[in-house]
């Protein structure tokens, strides 16, 4: 696993360390990442983010970048579908997703049978696990309170 780092210095010479050019835009991506308030974001809040803070960057340089830090190890991907997914700084605990259908929240778990029926599932099929992603999709009680408020009870 990269290196972590606080301060925009470190982060350029940990991205170097792990063999990226360490680009301004590279350094935005993680910096964002790394000192973000929650931890799941689309390409697209990371780049309205950044742009939002007075740096100039393209969608496709984000969408770029965000492949070049997940193959470096700085940033783990939640795929969500066939084209959409969420990226989160790697703080290298492994854990699942759990993501509301309706208003995109993402919870945190883990699970220790999941990981132990990976492991006897790999090996079922003559794999070795280098990397997991779980996440399970649903409607959260809020969400699934709205679509259906309690009824007034008879009296």
């Amino acid at each position: 696993m990269p290196p972590r780092s606080s301060s925009p210095l470190s982060s350029l010479d940990a991205l170097k360390r792990a063999g990226l050019l360490g680009t301004a835009a590279q350094a935005a991506v993680l910096d964002h990442l790394q000192h973000a308030e929650h931890g799941h974001f689309s390409a697209e809040d990371i780049h309205r983010r950044i742009v939002a803070g007075g740096e100039r960057m393209n969608l496709s340089t984000t969408y770029r970048v965000l492949g070049q830090l997940v193959e470096a190890g700085f940033v783990a991907i939640v795929p969500l579908g066939k084209h959409h997914s969420l990226y989160e700084w790697n703080r290298g605990k492994a854990h699942d997703h759990l993501v509301c259908v309706v208003c995109g929240r993402v919870e945190e778990f883990s699970d220790p049978t999941i990981n132990r029926r990976r492991i006897a599932i790999a090996k079922k099929f003559g794999k070795r696990f280098v990397g997991k992603t779980l996440a399970l999709q649903g409607v959260c009680a809020e969400c699934a309170a709205r679509a259906h408020p309690p009824r007034p009870r008879a009296k």
